[in-house]
Parts: C-alpha cells; structure tokens; sequence
C-alpha cells in the first residue's frame, strides 16, 4: 500500500475580482480551487518550470508598458518634438 503524504496548509491572499473568476475557471472544469491550485503547484515542482504568461492584458511585459504609459505621459504633458516625413 502506497505511504499517504502528510498534507500541510498553504494560504495566501487575493483579490476578490480574481478570486471570484478563479473559482468561475475552476467550476467549468469540474475542479475545486485547492484541487486546481494543488495540480498546478504539483506540475510545477515535477517539470521545474512555470507556465504562465507574465504579460498584462494587452500582451506587453511590465517593462514595455511602463515605456508605453512614460510615451503616454509625455505626448499628455507636451514633450514632444515634431518632426516631418523623411523621404529617402
């Protein structure tokens, strides 16, 4: 017979708007929460990776959206020079 691993607890917050579409997620494919994470925690000790995008909802990592909204602000703020059409 197979030896039962003791099981601990893991808790950690989030926000309500996540959590509601997390547990939304988890119910479509007939999942619990703690089973849901518990596979992906699991999966990601076995393979030593993580699979997961860390770019916001508009696909650009944390470094180009902090570019994008610095360009933002100037054009906002006026610091911007004009130049015309360079034709070669």
């Amino acid at each position: 017979m197979p030896k039962t691993e003791e099981m601990t607890n893991f808790t950690f917050k989030m926000d309500r708007k996540t959590r509601n579409s997390y547990s939304k997620l988890c119910d479509e494919f007939g999942l619990s929460m703690s089973s849901a994470t518990l596979a992906l925690v699991r999966q990601a000790v076995r393979t030593q990776s993580m699979s997961f995008s860390m770019r916001d909802e508009n696909g650009f990592t944390y470094a180009q959206a902090a570019e994008l909204q610095k360009r933002i602000n100037e054009i906002e703020n006026g610091n911007v020079v004009r130049h015309g059409l360079i034709e070669e």
